[in-house]
């Protein structure tokens, strides 16, 4: 997956304690128009890494015809 393929928005997270705080990630797939989001954990780096993780497994998916 090519990185100009995709774009990364910052969210506020639910979870986090301190109002406007910004550290969930959202990830679109251009190409496909796929999109996943996490603001489950405590970083913004570890939450844009689960959403590209998911972006990946629904990727997989819609190539496999699933």
């Amino acid at each position: 997956m090519d990185s100009n393929e995709l774009e990364i928005e910052v969210i506020p997270s639910l979870h986090d304690p301190v109002v406007g705080a910004h550290v969930g990630v959202r990830i679109q797939h251009k190409v496909s128009g796929l999109t996943a989001d996490s603001s489950s954990e405590t970083t913004q780096y570890a939450n844009k890494r689960n959403a590209l993780e998911m972006l990946k497994m629904q990727l997989v998916q819609v190539s496999s015809g699933n």
